[in-house]
Order: C-alpha cells, then sequence, then structure tokens
C-alpha cells in the first residue's frame, strides 16, 4: 500500500559542523524545529511543492522542492566556519556560514 503522503527529514549531523549556534527551520513558513549540533527532524508533508527555511540567527537559507506521495527527502544543514570564523574565539563575534542542502535529490520512494 502506497502511502499518499511525503517525508522530509533534516539533519544537523555533518563532520563540518562547528556545532555553535542553533538553527532553526521552517517547512511552509512553519517553525517546525530548532536543531541544535547531531539532531535531526523528520515531518510527513502532503505531496506537491514545498519551501525549507533554516536561519541560525546571523545567515539563512531557503530552498524550494517538489515531493511526490510517499517520497522521503532528506536535506542537511550546518554552521560551518570560514575565513575568519577564528574571531569568534578571539573576539567573541565572528562569521558563521550556514549549509543547506538536499541529499540524494531526488530520493527514491519509500517502500
Amino acid at each position: 500500500m502506497t502511502s499518499s503522503l511525503a517525508q522530509i527529514t533534516i539533519s544537523r549531523t555533518l563532520t563540518g559542523d562547528i556545532g555553535l549556534r542553533e538553527v532553526r527551520i521552517w517547512l511552509d513558513g512553519e517553525l517546525i524545529a530548532t536543531l541544535r549540533n547531531k539532531e535531526t527532524v523528520t515531518r510527513a508533508v502532503a505531496p506537491g511543492r514545498h519551501t525549507l527555511r533554516a536561519h541560525n540567527t546571523l545567515v539563512g537559507k531557503t530552498l524550494e522542492f517538489d515531493l511526490e506521495a510517499g517520497e522521503h527527502a532528506n536535506f542537511s544543514t550546518a554552521n560551518r566556519s570560514g575565513c575568519g570564523t577564528t574571531l569568534i574565539y578571539l573576539l567573541g563575534a565572528g562569521p558563521i556560514y550556514l549549509s543547506l542542502q538536499r541529499e540524494h535529490a531526488p530520493s527514491a520512494k519509500a517502500p
């Protein structure tokens, strides 16, 4: 029996995540999670077009994507270091870069 819903999973488990700041996750304008490093959230959603937004209170990223019934889409997000990030440790503030990407796009349908 095929599900009439789809699923979306957002993970903050990448090894390059510097572990600072929470990442807030919105799906279609609704806040669905506040992820700390190594956390994951999964939600059932209706098939169709969706908007996913991640924001760490400094930087935000937005992705739009389509899901079919029974599909399970996986996304990853991370707060990454970059040029100048060492200023965080020296001055208490500095640039943090946010990534948000779909993994295995498009993912296989769930059985």
